[in-house]
């Protein structure tokens, strides 16, 4: 009974994806961790027994070791791997702006944490255990940030900077300033990684 979590044993360009939709969440703030890649035909077959599958659904298609198409996430909290709709949703409209068709969206057996490459919904299962793949998935590529976009994200970083002990992140601001000591300023001016060493430097008081 094989089944892996390493993005690795995806399909290189579904693996690329992966990676663009686990980024573009991060800077959400939403943290996702990948459970699930690939599988072989015993573990669909006790996934199917147990009610983790659709009934019927013994052998393995898109997360299959030879297609390489599918993965599933939870949410990276202890506790609240699954009790949180909002961040599958939010997830999931990642996801689908990526390429990806999204196991929330399905009406008989919905699936919020499963995300697969089917071409648009164009390849069946039935098609990839024929082993009739579906065309390489689109590259992401990142447009220029707008400044609605940088403001958000850095208003997620804060957020979570908030929730750590000022001396938690002031070692390792300073750490970060060590490894590179020229990074913050540019020209004399005064960037933003320079501004939170700044803000380290004030001690309890200066934590949003």
């Amino acid at each position: 009974m094989r089944h892996s979590r390493s993005i690795s044993d995806l399909r290189a360009d579904v693996a690329e994806n992966c990676r663009a939709l686990l980024m573009l969440a991060e800077r959400e703030g939403l943290s996702v961790l990948v459970t699930e890649t690939v599988r072989d035909a015993e573990y669909q077959r006790m996934l199917a027994e147990k009610g983790y599958a659709a009934k019927g659904a013994v052998t393995p298609s898109f997360h299959a070791e030879h297609a390489g198409l599918a993965f599933d996430i939870c949410k990276n909290e202890a506790g609240h791997e699954y009790d949180d709709p909002a961040f599958f949703i939010r997830v999931g409209e990642i996801g689908k702006m990526l390429g990806f068709s999204w196991g929330g969206d399905w009406g008989s057996f919905p699936d919020r944490p499963h995300f697969q490459w089917d071409a648009g919904a164009t390849y069946t299962s039935a098609m990839i255990r024929a082993k009739r793949y579906p065309p390489p998935m689109p590259r992401y590529e990142e447009e220029e940030m707008t400044q609605q976009q940088f403001d958000a994200m850095m208003e997620n970083y804060l957020k979570r900077l908030a929730q750590q002990t000022p001396a938690g992140w002031s070692a390792e601001a300073r750490l970060g300033g060590e490894k590179q000591p020229d990074r913050g300023r540019r020209g004399g001016e005064q960037t933003v990684p320079q501004l939170f060493d700044a803000r380290a430097d004030g001690g309890a008081d200066a934590a949003l």
